[in-house]
């Protein structure tokens, strides 16, 4: 029997295709690829991984109702999916069917040549750590943890950056402003959905503007509608007609640029509420997708496509400035650091890599994770102290800091067990927290890599966001639930 990832990806992705699932079906093909798999698709039946189902759940429905002397009982009750699945967890005993094959015995540790301090995930293990570091916990009050509800799971949070607000987007299609400064006060609750209620429209993406006094949110339908930190709607739009993955005021807070499921860039003048530019980028043969986007300079932006390249436009011309090629694959994130010198992307395949204009090759090509780079963030650092360093998040289950001028890699943080889909520094640059798939975020010192705090939550930290003061984490989760813990200045000291 011979069974390929490549196989059982592209049975998935029929499923959700053929279940209506448009949106899902896009984002899983471009993780796995599935339209550069060698299948013939016209030779797939419809409902092929539902039938494959079937036929699984008849063998396990047989191996359960064998009778010792070899017999099929017609009594078994049937089983259920998730029964055949995890039958010891409902008490179900299976036995062998004649002349099946027996079951392989489990690899010791000595067979597969680890040792029992090393995890057993065979698939992707992190590197081990450059140096050996002691875990040092910091204990956080209780009273200091606070979770703020949504209906359903939270897929962002962002922080005003200017006072004690924070901002939620959640599956159940609204926005929620909390109020830090008193939280028994009930957040303002935008929503996007339709009078009717009927649309349950997932918040795609969240941003301040730099005077804290506008919020823009993208959604899963298309639209960008963007309010006043008071509540209050300002400007609708449906440009782009297929869900937005990022959208960024830039630092005047004059445009707002948004991409997202479509092979195009669009720049809104706030100001006169119209779109000023539409950047349409060439598909080609594939899909393309943008992936991210961030602001250089007032008029200058990078983004990042599902097409390996990385577009640097600027308002009022109307093709790119540059475009950089080097990627292997998607380029899932990128971020220039606070100067505008440098632009650092990540990709799927693996890399980190940094580019300035003054040049059309990247500067450094950086290894190391041996998953797919999910996230990049700079280190902030005032301009007379400029230090170029960033760090680099992974499906690895590990954190990295590099240093952008020598592509060093300066630290690795690897106490997560699972992918790790958001980081974020402290606005004083001595801390770092992550937030990973495992349901726990972290906070580690960033000059000599100790893991300072640990919180376990109760569903996947998809994103992580320190407050401007510095004294607030909010993480968002996959339990329909905010965290926000506060931190005291001694209990961030190390020695």
């Amino acid at each position: 029997m011979c069974m390929t990832s490549d196989e059982v990806n592209y049975l998935v992705y029929r499923y959700l295709q053929e279940s209506g699932f448009e949106h899902t079906a896009f984002v899983f093909n471009l993780e796995s690829h599935t339209n550069s798999c060698n299948i013939d698709g016209t030779l797939v039946p419809p409902g092929a991984l539902i039938t494959l189902l079937q036929k699984g759940l008849q063998f396990v429905q047989a191996e359960v109702s064998l009778t010792e002397d070899g017999v099929i009982s017609a009594d078994t009750d049937s089983l259920s999916l998730i029964e055949a699945v995890i039958p010891d967890e409902y008490g179900i005993s299976t036995k062998p069917l004649p002349n099946s094959l027996p079951k392989e015995e489990p690899q010791t540790t000595e067979e597969v040549g680890m040792t029992d301090d090393q995890p057993p995930d065979r698939t992707a293990p992190p590197p081990p750590p450059e140096k050996e570091v002691e875990e040092r916990t910091v204990v956080v009050n209780q009273d200091n943890i606070r979770h703020f509800p949504h209906d359903k799971e939270v897929f962002s949070c962002v922080w005003n950056p200017v006072s004690d607000l924070l901002a939620t987007g959640s599956g159940d299609s609204t926005i929620r402003i909390w109020d830090m400064r008193d939280t028994t006060r009930e957040p303002i609750v935008l929503k996007h959905a339709s009078s009717s209620g009927n649309d349950k429209l997932d918040i795609t993406a969240l941003d301040w503007s730099p005077n804290g006094e506008q919020l823009a949110s993208g959604c899963l339908n298309g639209s960008t509608k963007i309010f006043r930190n008071t509540g209050e709607l300002i400007h609708t739009f449906k440009i782009h007609g297929a869900p937005i993955f990022a959208l960024k005021f830039n630092c005047k807070g004059q445009y707002l640029v948004t991409g997202g499921m479509t092979p195009s860039v669009v720049v809104i003048d706030l100001q006169a509420a119209a779109q000023v530019q539409d950047y349409k980028f060439n598909p080609g043969n594939r899909m393309e997708a943008a992936m991210d986007i961030h602001w250089q300079s007032d008029k200058t932006f990078a983004a990042c496509s599902n097409n390996t390249i990385i577009y640097v436009c600027r308002v009022g011309l109307e093709k790119p400035v540059k475009c950089f090629k080097g990627h292997e694959r998607e380029v899932n994130v990128l971020r220039w650091d606070n100067s505008g010198t440098y632009l650092a992307t990540g990709s799927e395949d693996k890399t980190a890599k940094v580019w300035t204009l003054r040049s059309e090759e990247c500067l450094h090509s950086l290894t190391g994770h041996t998953g797919s780079v999910e996230v990049v963030r700079w280190m902030p650092s005032k301009p007379k102290e400029q230090k170029f360093i960033f760090a680099t998040a992974s499906q690895d289950s590990t954190v990295r800091l590099w240093n952008a001028k020598s592509g060093e890699c300066l630290q690795v943080y690897n106490r997560h067990t699972s992918a790790v889909l958001s980081i974020c520094f402290s606005p004083c640059s001595g801390y770092i927290a992550s937030g990973s798939v495992d349901r726990s975020f972290k906070i580690w010192a960033v000059k000599d890599g100790m893991l300072v705090n640990n919180y376990q939550g109760g569903g996947v930290i998809s994103e992580v966001c320190w407050n401007g003061t510095g004294n607030k984490i909010a993480a968002s989760s996959e339990d329909t639930n905010v965290i926000v813990i506060e931190i005291s200045i001694e209990q961030q000291s190390t020695s």
